[in-house]
């Protein structure tokens, strides 16, 4: 039959409440690592008289979402806050639903339409280079993560809903100001016990209703901004220019999408294209600040592949920057911007020796795993080149590696997001050296993604 939830190991809580009160939100990350590292990488978290699973082993992880969507699900809760922030889409839908928002995110996301972005997204690094640029010549502390914010989002609505929202010339009243408030508040009711918002709302419900407001209003916008340019152009309904016109086009033609989720899926575009992306480059700007070696391996790699050029201007340079990728992929290791997902068992299963009845509560951590030597050689080593070819790194094993998730739920923006952090890693490095601002700090912070508290640093330009 197989180990039941109840005959696995656990932290020690109080009767009825478990462990609830010896939850730190903003690093549970770090509290499901120390935890496996004494119960093992499948224990047992009790949690308000409920018993979560908890699985850091990759196999299991893996296991599960091949599972999706026929065997588990998101995690109710996950999907009924989520949707009660106004968002439904391809990210906490499920079944029809998520085939249906799956097929035309995917398209709208493909190879194809990348290539012809390219030139726009070459355009927005050639505005972020001019900013550090400035930076650089005044000799000014930046928050670097900002600065990513702006331009990541920037991508998104110009890719997605081909709208040019220019947030990286604008000062306050921009989209990251809303998620700054939508993020970490649909994380800590995600993980609330006791839904208290329901019964009394506070000062920070109401900044979030707010901002919720100030974003449908935004996306309000992009939609009918969309509607004219198809009005104008009959011939985009037969060739949409990108995934909002997709929609449109597959709402009026087939009533395949209402309005609330056209809606939903452009929040979450926006949500997953700005956060995820601009996380990963910031978390992979601090771990090469202590890995120069790296760093000059980025460097000799873009003097090589954009010659005279201060950026990436060509799709196919882009995908030269091999090193640059596995510096990428290496700082995704040991800092994954979502390291935890939360499941539910749609019906019982047996999966490697663990029985997980119906309804049961499962949370994944991806991280702990891909920082054990059993899966990768001195597995706390920063090491770009175990991602190359030819590497000499024996132990390599890429199912302790899903950043992006796996199975059928595998994140459909992974090489938009490689896309970008290739241009604006090359263009950074090739242009600038980077210092850590002096008495900063900085920390890993869970609020829906695992995020860096601030990171600021001094830009110098590079003497070549």
């Amino acid at each position: 039959m197989g180990v039941k939830i109840h005959e696995l190991q656990g932290p020690k809580g109080i009767p009825f409440l478990g462990v609830v009160f010896q939850l730190d939100l903003p690093r549970i990350h770090q509290q499901i690592e120390q935890w496996a590292d004494v119960y093992g990488d499948v224990y047992r978290l009790d949690l308000v008289n409920t018993n979560q699973m908890v699985v850091t082993r990759p196999s299991l992880i893996n296991a599960i979402a091949n599972e999706r969507p026929h065997a588990f699900k998101r995690a109710g809760k996950l999907d009924q806050v989520i949707r009660e922030g106004g968002v439904h889409g391809v990210f906490n839908a499920e079944g029809e639903d998520w085939k249906r928002y799956r097929a035309i995110v995917t398209k709208g996301l493909d190879v194809r339409h990348q290539q012809e972005f390219y030139p726009d997204l070459a355009e927005k690094v050639k505005i972020l280079y001019e900013k550090w640029k400035k930076d650089a010549d005044h000799d000014r502390i930046i928050d670097i993560q900002q600065d990513l914010l702006r331009f990541t989002v920037d991508i998104t609505t110009l890719l997605a809903f081909g709208y040019d929202i220019d947030t990286m010339r604008q000062e306050g009243g921009v989209i990251q100001d809303h998620l700054e408030i939508i993020f970490p508040t649909l994380f800590k009711r995600i993980n609330m016990p006791i839904s208290w918002y329901k019964l009394y709302r506070s000062k920070n419900d109401k900044a979030f209703e707010r901002a919720i407001a100030e974003m449908n209003k935004i996306i309000d916008v992009f939609i009918d901004e969309a509607r004219k340019k198809l009005e104008q152009e009959p011939t985009r309904k037969e060739h949409p220019h990108n995934l909002l016109e997709s929609v449109l086009v597959a709402a009026e033609e087939e009533g395949k999408f209402s309005i609330e989720e056209i809606r939903g899926n452009l929040m979450t575009l926006l949500m997953a294209g700005e956060d995820t992306t601009a996380h990963t480059l910031t978390w992979m700007i601090l771990l090469l600040l202590a890995e120069p070696k790296a760093v000059d391996h980025i460097r000799s790699e873009a003097d090589q592949v954009l010659g005279d050029d201060i950026y990436c201007a060509q799709y196919s340079d882009n995908q030269k920057l091999k090193y640059a990728e596995a510096a990428a992929n290496e700082s995704l290791r040991f800092k994954p911007v979502a390291p935890i997902l939360l499941h539910e068992a749609i019906d019982d299963i047996v999966l490697e020796g663990f029985f997980i009845q119906k309804g049961q509560k499962v949370m994944t951590q991806y991280r702990h795993g891909a920082l054990l030597d059993r899966y990768f050689t001195e597995a706390k080593t920063f090491k770009p080149e175990r991602w190359l070819k030819g590497s000499e790194c024996p132990v390599h094993n890429t199912d302790a590696f899903t950043p992006f998730g796996a199975g059928p739920r595998y994140c459909p923006g992974r090489n938009l997001a490689l896309l970008e952090i290739r241009a604006v890693i090359s263009m950074l490095y090739k242009n600038f050296e980077v210092e850590l601002a002096p008495g900063e700090r900085v920390e890993e912070v869970m609020a829906f993604t695992m995020m860096a508290s601030s990171l600021k640093v001094r830009l110098k330009n590079r003497v070549k």
